[in-house]
């Protein structure tokens, strides 16, 4: 049997409009979750009308800490997931991923019991490229594969708290204090989470390549794309929603 699933979702007011886009993707096409857990700093929170969350969601809204850079801070609360939900599994997804076609979770995200990673041994970035070097930053060597795929990703509640043993334990600092130390370009929280997976507790994971996948059910748009308001139409068109 496989344990609980909760789906977490960290977003800010920008990301509003693609919130709710998502959200209806998941209520049309996604099954197997408990719950989705929605998390945001104080002032969003602030300048949410409610009409973006669904009722038919029966999502769960909580306040992050705020940061003075976003891009960085909320990937500080992704890695601290585990602290706002008591799922034996969570499940992320951003803000302007869409859900296309009907999938169950367990069965897109674990295999036995084991939660299954999905890696890139043909990677298009170069194994210098920020994103992956920040790896063997934190780690101290690099992965052998690139783990940066598209959404939704799911780990274990306790890989968090090992990480952030592991980051005090390896450099000294709170794993919160690491990652806000580093440039935006040179910071990967699933690449971290990854690592912790590969180097500790490999053999609790099931590796899978992505390389010649078809038919993922998720697309991953660009909230920040110069053709998201056409996108965001298209898409409320698709799923009954006045744009």
């Amino acid at each position: 049997m496989v344990p609980a699933i909760d789906i977490f979702i960290r977003t800010y007011f920008r990301d509003f409009r693609w919130l709710e886009l998502s959200l209806l993707s998941i209520i049309k096409f996604v099954e197997g979750f408990r719950r989705i857990i929605i998390v945001m700093p104080p002032s969003s929170l602030e300048r949410l009308r409610g009409s973006e969350i669904p009722a038919s969601a029966q999502a769960v809204v909580l306040t992050c800490q705020e940061y003075s850079d976003d891009y960085i801070g909320q990937q500080v609360t992704k890695l601290s997931a585990d602290l706002f939900t008591d799922a034996p599994l969570i499940a992320h997804i951003d803000s302007d991923c869409i859900f296309r076609v009907p999938c169950s979770l367990p069965a897109l995200l674990t295999k036995n019991g084991r939660p299954i990673i999905r890696i890139l041994r043909r990677s298009r970035r170069p194994a210098g490229d920020g994103w992956r070097r920040c790896i063997a930053d934190f780690h101290s060597e690099p992965l052998p594969f690139d783990p940066l795929v598209s959404l939704p990703i799911i780990y274990p509640s306790s890989l968090y708290r090992e990480l952030r043993t592991e980051c005090c334990d390896r450099h000294g600092v709170t794993l919160d204090q690491w990652v806000l130390s580093r440039r935006i370009d040179a910071m990967s929280e699933f690449g971290l989470m990854a690592g912790q997976a590969w180097f500790k507790r490999r053999d609790d994971f099931y590796w899978v390549s992505a390389d010649d996948e078809v038919g993922w059910p998720c697309f991953q748009y660009w909230s920040r794309s110069p053709k998201a308001t056409e996108m965001q139409a298209e898409l409320s068109r698709v799923f009954g929603r006045r744009s």
